[in-house]
């Protein structure tokens, strides 16, 4: 019995660079940590407190105005209230332009599906996962950093796996920002079919920009709410490698959402809206120019012109301020400890969240194939009730039963003249594959430590090693079982038949080779 040769795929692997994402990627982490530390100085300026201080003051401000508005009394609450809102807004702004940084680089409208795959296989192949790994004392500190970004990146691939299913959301004010979600997708449809001969990216649609933008703050600002005082402290009482006992993580939880709530309403507030688009001229013939007015008459014009080009720049900044105090609300409805645990925005986010934290794991028990082991325990979880059935179908068909940049060693016989065939490795390179079991994956060439094959294909379940039916005499026979063990020697005698990144991956993951 012979496996059959991987297919041939038209994906390039010009077609985005590893070291281009990794920088991104480097670049998001370190506005993270300056996130963290907002949050910080948050609580060491007593910014929620000066903040319901400042409202107080608007009440007293107004009954004092209406005894008498310019006494002394109503002067000094002014000043109060001034003194304290020069406090506040510095915060608030610099909070909110890291926040905004972190969502634009992570998503963007020109962001295509394999720029987000690309984010996944990268973090995936970065994360210490061996004991010998110089970094692997230091993974729990990794994973704070990683893995909002991987629940950024999948967060956006089902978003757009479940809207192009035709999922429509419950929440009216998500309906209304997709209400245009259908149009926009066959206009950008016509035009992917116009350019894909000129090779020019296009952008994708901004409803799904906007909506993904939406649920990575909400991803954010959550994880910020385990960087307050009184969650630290909570930490602070673990054992080994910060795992908790269920009291501490119920109360952790509770209070992460608490504090995340204050940090969003006191230290983040409502996205200024800093520039609006010019308004367009109205057009003018030649003939209204030829006419000869006096001076009076011309001095009217231009004062009508000015005043209706000022009514309509008022009027788009009232539209967008309303749209970003409607997304405000929105979030922070979402970010409420009361609010609805079953709700579709929560169960959505809880899938994510879930299958990441089996990614980027920090138990003190290293499981190699925990990565590989999600996508049965998850289905269990939801077959429960304990997860969303929906969410985690498209997710786990989206992701298939081995997450882009796992390794599977699989065995070949069609490359080598020898009866015995060999087993070769390949690292998994796509998303969505027609068979969950049959990961889309890119050969590692005979230089084991630095190359990969230029074409992708799939590895059938009869040749997959991690499955045991590939591991019959029949095919894996004992002189390829011996040749296995010789050539994939496997630390403390454990015999595993896939494998995490190791320092040899890490290293092209990061260079410039081109690894995807």
């Amino acid at each position: 019995m012979k496996a059959p040769k991987p297919e041939v795929s038209n994906v390039s692997s010009k077609q985005a660079s590893s070291a281009s994402v990794t920088r991104q990627l480097l670049a998001v982490e370190k506005l993270s940590q300056a996130l963290t530390q907002r949050v910080g100085s948050f609580y060491e300026q007593g910014i929620d407190l000066k903040y319901i201080e400042s409202s107080n003051l608007d009440s007293k401000i107004l009954m004092q105005t209406k005894i008498n508005q310019h006494s002394g009394a109503t002067r000094e609450l002014i000043l109060q209230k001034q003194r304290l809102d020069e406090l506040i807004q510095p915060h608030q702004q610099q909070s909110r332009v890291i926040l905004d940084d972190i969502l634009h680089l992570l998503i963007d409208k020109k962001n295509s599906r394999r720029h987000f795959e690309i984010i996944l296989g990268t973090i995936l192949l970065n994360y210490p996962i061996d004991k010998s790994d110089a970094k692997f004392s230091n993974r729990i500190e990794i994973s704070k950093s990683l893995k909002p970004m991987y629940q950024s990146a999948l967060m956006s691939l089902l978003l757009d796996s479940i809207l192009k299913d035709g999922y429509q959301f419950k929440s009216h004010y998500l309906l209304d920002l997709l209400s245009d979600y259908k149009l926009e997708q066959i206009k950008i449809q016509e035009s992917k079919e116009k350019e894909v001969r000129n090779r020019k990216q296009v952008s994708q649609n901004p409803a799904l920009t906007e909506l993904q933008q939406i649920f990575i703050e909400i991803i954010y600002l959550k994880e910020m709410g385990l960087y307050s005082p009184k969650s630290l402290e909570i930490l602070e009482r673990t054992g080994e490698n910060n795992l908790l006992d269920m009291n501490n993580r119920r109360e952790l939880l509770l209070q992460s959402k608490r504090c995340a709530q204050q940090f969003h309403h006191y230290g983040v507030g409502v996205l200024e809206v800093s520039a609006v688009l010019p308004v367009d001229s109205t057009y003018r013939s030649r003939s209204f120019y030829n006419k000869k007015f006096n001076i009076e008459e011309k001095q009217q014009i231009q004062k009508q012109e000015l005043e209706k080009k000022q009514q309509e720049k008022d009027k788009a900044e009232r539209i967008a301020q309303m749209k970003q105090a409607t997304r405000f609300t929105f979030i922070k409805e979402q970010m409420d400890p009361k609010a609805d645990s079953g709700s579709e925005i929560e169960q959505l986010l809880k899938v994510c969240r879930v299958y990441s934290s089996f990614i980027l794991s920090v138990k003190t028990t290293v499981d190699k194939e925990l990565h590989i082991k999600a996508y049965e325990m998850m289905l269990k979880q939801a077959q429960a009730g304990e997860l969303n059935q929906y969410f985690t179908e498209k997710l786990l068909a989206m992701m298939g039963r081995f997450p882009i940049g796992s390794g599977i060693y699989f065995i070949e016989m069609r490359r080598h003249a020898h009866e015995n065939g060999s087993v070769d490795k390949s690292v998994v390179v796509g998303l969505n594959p027609f068979d969950a079991d049959e990961p889309i994956v890119r050969r590692v060439t005979t230089n084991y430590r630095y190359k990969l094959a230029v074409t992708t294909g799939t590895v059938s379940k009869a040749y997959n090693l991690y499955f045991a039916g590939a591991r019959s005499v029949e095919i894996f026979s004992e002189k390829l079982q011996k040749r296995f063990r010789t050539q994939y020697k496997v630390e403390d005698g454990d015999m595993h038949y896939s494998f995490r990144a190791n320092d040899a991956f890490r290293t092209l993951a990061i260079s410039d080779k081109k690894l995807w």
